[in-house]
């Protein structure tokens, strides 16, 4: 039986919530910046770690430690490839080769078990520190990404006008050097104008008909990022509910915010809304 003294107990909790923190930072916590940025942030704190193991002549410590540093970065590497939908192969390429340096490593180990000693994990941390603040400095300074929304002039009904029907695209493009996650602006869209003859039939309980309904969507996908001075083109599709619309066509126009008159040739307005403001409905 293993003698667990008070010591060991609260060094292996320390180190098992120390690894809990930094998983959650990987997995949960949402990252406003680049991702390269939130990779500098953890391998500074792994850093960290791995300098206080190499300076100890704990070997309980030492041990810890590097239990909290190969987990972590473990499960950064997972992060990534999520982040980045490396693909399958390439993600067990990634995991050999984390095992083969792993392998290796073992046999830096000198008589205490330490990789390094005091001065160099003190100088890799100096090093990785740097590293950190000049990827943070740049990603801030830069401002990340920016989103140009390109209307068509218009859209013609050839058959149903409850069909998704590409009005837009939003060029995204990046000017700096890190990878940015794409979050495009909450476009939205309305019918402008005097739509009274394209009106729905009224419903249970309405006296009058309902006014056609509209929706936006920017098919953006999911977790996608643009590269180094990169750019993406992404298409944006209105679904149009409105009654005797078949054959018609309307103008498209770029607004900044929805129209409130109810006069002259009926449009499709297209405007960012902003993120606190509620979703109107036609009535």
């Amino acid at each position: 039986m293993v003698d667990i003294d008070s010591e060991t107990l609260f060094n292996g909790a320390a180190a098992a919530l120390t690894t809990l923190a930094v998983l959650f930072f990987i997995l949960n916590v949402e990252f406003n910046y680049s991702p390269v940025s939130k990779v500098a942030i953890v391998f500074l704190f792994l850093a960290l770690v791995l300098a206080i193991s190499q300076r100890t002549d704990d070997a309980q410590l030492t041990l810890l430690g590097y239990g909290v540093v190969v987990v972590s970065v473990v499960g950064l590497f997972f992060d990534v490839v999520n982040t980045f939908n490396v693909g399958s192969e390439l993600t067990v390429l990634g995991l050999l080769l984390l095992a083969a340096v792993l392998f290796a490593l073992r046999t830096r180990f000198d008589d205490r078990n330490h990789l390094l000693t005091g001065r160099q994990a003190a100088s890799l941390l100096g090093v990785i520190a740097v590293l950190a603040v000049v990827v943070l400095a740049v990603d801030i300074a830069t401002g990340g990404l920016a989103y140009e929304l390109q209307p068509e002039s218009q859209i013609e009904i050839a058959e149903s006008p409850r069909e998704d029907l590409r009005v837009a695209s939003v060029v995204v493009t990046n000017p700096t050097p890190l990878p940015e996650r794409v979050e495009t602006p909450n476009y939205a869209a309305c019918a402008a104008g005097d739509w009274s003859e394209y009106r729905l039939p009224s419903e249970p309980g309405r006296e009058r008909p309902s006014a056609p309904r509209v929706h936006l969507n920017v098919q953006d996908g999911y977790n996608e990022h643009v590269m180094s001075f990169g750019s993406k083109t992404y298409p944006v599709t209105l679904y149009l509910d409105a009654a005797n619309a078949t054959g018609e066509t309307f103008r498209i126009e770029q607004t900044s915010s929805c129209p409130d008159d109810e006069s002259g040739t009926p449009y499709i307005a297209i405007y960012e809304r902003a993120t606190d403001e509620r979703r109107v409905y036609p009535v």
